[in-house]
Formats: C-alpha cells, structure tokens, sequence
C-alpha cells in the first residue's frame, strides 16, 4: 500500500512538474496570419528576422493568388510592389526559427479579407496588415491585429534628409520628369529630374520623409547628374527646356 501511495504521489508531482513548465511554452507559442499587403512590405523580414512575430507565420494561398494576380496586372506600381512581395515570402522561407506555412483559405469564402477573419478566428491568430480598414473590422470581431505603419512610426526612422542611398528606378512619378524606386523595405521614393534615368540604378539624397497611416514615402535628388543646369551661354543644357538629357 505505501508502494503505491508513493507511485501516486510521483505522478502527482511529474504531471504538476509538466503543467508548469510545458504549458507556458504552449502559450507563448503565437500564430499570425499575413495579408498581401504584409507580403508586399519588406520591413516584415527585419521584424520576422527579430522573432517577434510568433513561432508560425501563417499565408493563405488565396493571399498568394492576389499578389500573383497582381504581379501580373498592368498597373506598373502595383506590379513592382508584387513582385517584391513574392521575392520577401522566398526569403521568409529562409529564417531557421520561424515557421511558415501556406494554407487553405475556406473554399465558401470568395474575399480575402473576409477568409482571413475566419481563419484568424479558427486558429486563434493575430492578423498583421497595413490594411487600416481590415484593422478595424477585425478589431471590432475581437481579433488582435498588428500594423506595420504603427510599428513604424515608433521607431526611428532609416534615412533621415540629407543621407545618400541608391536603388533601382523602375517607373516614372506622376509629377513632371519624376522617377519612382523602392528602397529593400518597400519605402517608395520618388526622385526628381530622373525620368530619363527609369531602367538604371542611381545614387540620390534624401530631400523629405513621410510616414502616414497608409505607408512611408521619401522624396530624393539625383546626385552626380546635371539636371536643368545652365551652359556658358547663360541658356539651358541640352533641349533649352531646362530639361537635360542623359547622353545614350
């Protein structure tokens, strides 16, 4: 009999020594689901590479689907931002302690928006998007959400005016003969006086930075171009518009 009050007693404190110390692991283990425009922000690599965003990280494939769709579609801007976002899942892939998984969206859901608050809801997972509007829905469904622009806005900012960064031109600005690049972390910077260099990798100056609840943009100049600069004739360079032109 007292063998087996002791054998009782021995579980008693094994199983009490597992709740403590296993089930706190269980809890702290975090799920956070990404939407497209998560994928599309390279700055979720720099917080996914920290460990802050939980130990599974998950996509849905109909999230894929959508940023497929728009690397394919016409809209350059959208295009570019696409592509990248593709690129950032690929690279996701790479960091050893977190995990990432691809899942099925519900087959009766045809919005994303709206399959990402149900799965959230399903697996119990943070949503993290810059999606102001899917924020507030899923706040109000009790659904804890994480937004990139918020994080970012405390923290400091990466380039500050008067630094010297280069990136690729991939498009023209919607304003007069701007040209438009993006920075590793998605931050989009439209350079003046550049349109004539769109396709080619430049070297320019931070000239203004802003962060607002629907991203972070940077404006810049080019360095080391003549851009509208006077000849010896006190005319202008190259078409005698003020506009120079690059030499082919």
């Amino acid at each position: 009999m007292e063998v087996l009050l002791g054998l009782i007693l021995l579980c008693s404190i094994l199983i009490l020594i597992r709740v403590c110390t296993v089930s706190p692991l269980i809890i702290l283990r975090r799920r956070v689901l990404v939407d497209t425009s998560i994928l599309m922000d390279g700055r979720v690599l720099g917080v996914a590479r920290t460990g802050l965003v939980g130990d599974y990280l998950l996509v849905m494939d109909s999230t894929l689907k959508e940023m497929q769709l728009l690397a394919d579609g016409s809209d350059s801007e959208k295009r570019t931002r696409a592509r990248a976002g593709m690129a950032t899942l690929e690279k996701l892939k790479e960091i050893p302690d977190l995990k990432l998984r691809i899942i099925s969206a519900p087959a009766n859901i045809k919005k994303v928006d709206d399959a990402l608050l149900v799965v959230a809801k399903r697996r119990r997972a943070m949503i993290m998007t810059n999606d102001f509007n899917l924020g507030q829905v899923a706040h109000a469904e009790g659904i804890k959400t994480i937004n990139m622009n918020d994080l970012g806005q405390n923290l400091r900012v990466e380039h500050l005016p008067g630094e010297k960064v280069t990136l690729s031109l991939s498009q023209k600005g919607s304003g007069a003969r701007q040209a438009v690049g993006y920075l590793d972390d998605g931050t989009m910077v439209v350079v003046d006086d550049a349109e004539d260099y769109v396709g080619e990798r430049v070297e320019v100056e931070v000239t203004r930075f802003f962060q607002t609840q629907a991203g972070r943009m940077m404006f810049a100049k080019l360095i080391g171009k003549s851009n509208g600069a006077t000849n010896g004739n006190g005319g202008k360079n190259g078409n005698g518009n003020g506009r120079s032109k690059r030499s082919s």
